[in-house]
């Protein structure tokens, strides 16, 4: 415990190995060096932020997470007994059924207590398990853990100001003050500590706001006795005093975790598809929003071109129909992609860091997704657009398409996923698709550019669905009608029908 900024989740995460910095020091259990792989094995870890897929209820969320996490010979039953236990335990009935997204705060961290507490491990740390509820919600999670604690398994938390009656539940306490050590040892020690500096708690007054103001107070005489109560718990003979206390304890016994098994890669992977293929479902009114857009925007597009010709006329509208139809596709796939990668990506690295599941499950589930959406997507779209325009619905020609589309989806991926931040993705697109689109062959011969930038255009996606979509298209058309108005002719000139070119000539 200790006030804002004092270290507190740092040093949970650096004790429970969850940080990817470097530390200077011993970590011991049992009296032996902890590997990050072991102590991720053998532990639980409640974060501040609970995050997660929003469109699970509660007991779909336990029911993926016990099959991810317990042991694959663990049998179904004995799955589903360990999440009723735990829904009794933790008082979830009443909201087991209930999405994730409608859930209060106090209902999220049993959620998530509940989900670390399914493997059953022999240390589970929780990082401000009281913050954002209210006394009474506080004081039953407290509780709950306190059951847990009783079991015989080392229960770590940190807070930040409990409220009145919780911080006398703990057995422990470490108090921190700017990262330095003020206090380690039952409670009743904080108070013979503080009242060797003459600070006593009044009656009917919060011990641990108590202990907080003190800690936290700019008064000079009281950062001197804290600097003091610092030096005097750092001393070589009182850490020696804690070493020996805690290594006197009955060593617990944590082996059988260690000889867990977890579910095969295929298993993994029909469980997060499932996940993202439920998550999808139910998430239907953005996907029929996205569907609805790109229909409002194939039907704008395409209307100007309406029932094209192939005359000599027409050739300037079909060049500049491709253009538009392939530069407004990329631009909608690639930058819809980058919004749904970047709300996943913060659930599912920490899924991957509590070594939950391969990443490679994640990838392979989305692709999966990604394609058959994707190509339902395009099926609709082209049908629409080439309808109105007049273009034959060909397979080779529909089948481009659809993998030019497949193309902006991975390009919008990669960029979700290369960058952590929104605001980079944007400043290198923005780069990329300048100079994409200039070399797209529309704006400029480019024959005439430098052989150094002239193979520039083979990194331009905006080239590639362009030229593609347009040797398709005039493949196998031989000749082009001259589009000459009849009534303007003279009487010795050839007629428009008689007239035909070839598309060199034209």
């Amino acid at each position: 415990m200790g006030p804002s900024g004092s270290g507190k989740t740092t040093l949970m995460a650096t004790v429970s190995h969850r940080t990817k910095g470097n530390f200077q020091g011993e970590l011991l259990l049992n009296g032996h060096p902890v590997s990050e792989e072991v102590m991720i094995k053998i532990s639980g870890f409640v974060p501040q932020q609970d995050i997660s897929f929003d469109q699970l209820t509660a007991s779909e969320h336990l029911r993926l997470m016990a099959n991810l996490k317990m042991d694959r010979r663990t049998t179904a039953g004995a799955r589903s007994e360990c999440i009723g236990r735990l829904v009794a335990e933790l008082g979830m009935g009443e909201f087991a059924d209930t999405t994730l997204s409608l859930l209060s705060g106090g209902e999220r961290k049993k959620v998530t207590l509940a989900v670390q507490l399914l493997n059953d491990p022999p240390i589970l740390f929780c990082d401000e398990i009281t913050t954002g509820l209210d006394s009474y919600a506080a004081a039953h999670v407290v509780d709950a853990l306190k059951r847990i604690a009783h079991t015989g398994k080392i229960v770590v938390c940190t807070i930040h100001q409990p409220a009145s009656g919780v911080f006398d539940k703990f057995d422990d306490v470490v108090l921190l003050s700017n990262g330095r050590l003020v206090c380690q040892g039952p409670i009743a020690m904080v108070n013979q500590l503080f009242q060797k500096f003459d600070y006593k708690c009044p009656d009917l007054y919060n011990k641990a706001d108590f202990v907080i103001s003190i800690l936290n107070s700019e008064n000079e005489k009281v950062k001197q006795n804290v600097d003091e109560m610092c030096k005097l718990s750092s001393t070589e003979n009182q850490i020696n005093i804690n070493y020996d206390l805690f290594n006197d304890q009955i060593q617990f016994d944590y082996t059988q975790h260690l000889r867990m098994l977890k579910p095969l890669w295929i298993t993994q992977l029909i469980l997060i598809l499932n996940r993202s293929i439920v998550c999808m479902l139910r998430n239907y009114k953005v996907k029929l929003l996205e569907l609805g857009t790109l229909m409002f925007l194939g039907l704008i597009l395409s209307m100007p071109y309406l029932n094209l010709k192939f005359d000599v006329k027409a050739v300037q509208n079909w060049q500049g129909f491709w253009l538009c139809l392939m530069t407004n596709s990329i631009f909608q796939y690639c930058y819809t992609s980058i919004i749904t990668y970047q709300t996943e990506f913060s659930v599912v690295h920490r899924e991957i860091s509590n070594n939950i599941y391969a990443l490679s499950v994640y990838y392979i589930s989305q692709i999966i997704i990604t394609f058959i959406w994707t190509v339902l997507e395009s099926l609709i779209y082209t049908y629409l657009v080439f309808w109105i325009v007049g273009i034959k619905w060909e397979f080779l020609l529909v089948t481009t398409f659809v993998i030019n589309m497949l193309i902006c989806r991975s390009y919008g991926s990669v960029l979700s996923a290369f960058f952590e931040k929104f605001e980079n993705i944007v400043i290198f697109s923005l780069v990329y698709d300048y100079l994409a689109v200039s070399l797209c062959g529309a704006y400029i011969s480019l024959g005439s550019l430098p052989s150094i930038f002239y193979y520039l255009k083979y990194f331009s996606i905006f080239f590639l669905g362009c030229e593609t979509m347009l040797i398709l298209q005039w493949r196998d058309i031989s000749f082009i009608r001259d589009a000459i108005d009849i009534s303007s002719t003279k009487p010795n000139s050839t007629s428009s029908d008689d007239k035909k070119l070839k598309p060199k000539e034209c």
